[in-house]
C-alpha cells in the first residue's frame, strides 16, 4: 500500500473509461453479485458498459493499492450506499459522471469525492433551487451568465463531496448544508469538513472532502488494471 498514512495524503485517481482495456466479461468477474445483478438490469448498452467500467475499475484500483486480488477485497456498503473496507484499514469514495470516474483512498479518516463533467444544462436554475441555501442562491444570481453553469457544478461537487464524507450522499437535503464556493472548511452536523478542488482540467469539475487538511496525490491507473482479474 502507498504510505499515505505517513505522508498525510489522500490518493486520487481520475480517469476516462475509454482508458480502460479490461474486457466486459472480466469486468463482471470482479464485481459483487449485487453489482452484477444491477448491471444486468440496465437496459441501455452504453450505460451498462459505463457502469461496469466504473465499478470494476474501482475494485481493481483498490486491489492494486492494497496488493490483493480484486476477489479478495472485503467490501461492504452502508445503508446509504457508501463503500466500506473495514478489514483493510482504509476509507474510500467513488464518483462517476458520464464516461469519467474518480476514486479517493485515505488511511487517515473519512473521505468524500465528487466529479461532474461540464456540459450545458438547460435546467440548471431549477436544479439550483433544490441544492442551494438562501445565501448561496443570492451569490449565484449575481454571477455572470457565462459562468453560472460551471459555478452550479462547482457547488454541487462541493456539497456532494461533504455529504459523501459524512456517509449520507444526496439522501440528505443539500439545502441544509452551506459550503459556498471558496470556503476551505465548512461545518455540517457539528463536524468540520475540509474541502479541496481537485487539480483536474478539461471537461471536469471536482472536489474532495475530508475531516482534516490533507495533501492530494494524483495517481495514474495501475498496470494491473488489465491483469488483476
Amino acid at each position: 500500500m502507498h504510505s499515505n498514512r505517513q505522508t498525510g495524503a489522500i490518493d486520487v485517481w481520475v480517469f476516462r473509461h475509454a482508458q480502460l482495456t479490461v474486457p466486459a466479461l472480466h469486468m463482471r468477474e470482479v464485481l459483487s453479485p449485487a453489482e452484477r445483478e444491477r448491471a444486468e438490469k440496465i437496459r441501455h448498452m452504453d450505460t451498462r458498459l459505463s457502469y461496469l467500467q466504473a465499478k470494476s475499475a474501482f475494485r481493481i484500483i483498490l486491489a492494486a493499492h492494497l496488493h490483493v486480488p480484486p476477489r479478495d477485497l472485503q467490501m461492504t456498503v452502508s445503508r446509504f450506499g457508501k463503500p466500506q473496507l473495514p478489514a483493510h484499514g482504509i476509507e474510500v469514495s467513488q464518483s462517476h459522471s458520464h464516461d469519467w470516474s474518480a476514486v479517493a483512498v485515505s488511511a487517515l479518516g473519512l473521505v468524500g469525492i465528487d466529479i461532474e463533467r461540464w456540459r450545458p444544462l438547460a435546467d440548471y436554475r431549477q436544479l439550483a433551487c433544490h441544492i442551494m441555501t438562501d445565501q448561496e442562491a443570492g451569490v449565484f444570481e449575481d454571477s455572470p451568465s457565462e459562468l453560472t453553469v460551471r459555478k452550479f457544478l462547482e457547488l454541487w461537487t462541493r456539497k456532494e463531496a461533504v455529504l459523501k464524507c459524512a456517509g449520507l450522499g444526496l439522501r440528505q437535503d443539500p439545502r441544509g448544508l452551506y459550503t459556498g464556493w471558496y470556503e476551505p472548511a465548512v461545518q455540517f452536523d457539528n463536524v468540520q469538513y475540509y474541502l479541496n478542488a481537485l487539480p483536474i482540467c478539461g471537461p471536469l469539475v471536482g472536489h474532495l472532502a475530508s475531516h482534516a487538511p490533507q495533501k492530494i496525490i494524483m495517481r495514474g491507473l495501475p498496470s494491473q488494471l488489465d491483469a488483476w482479474v
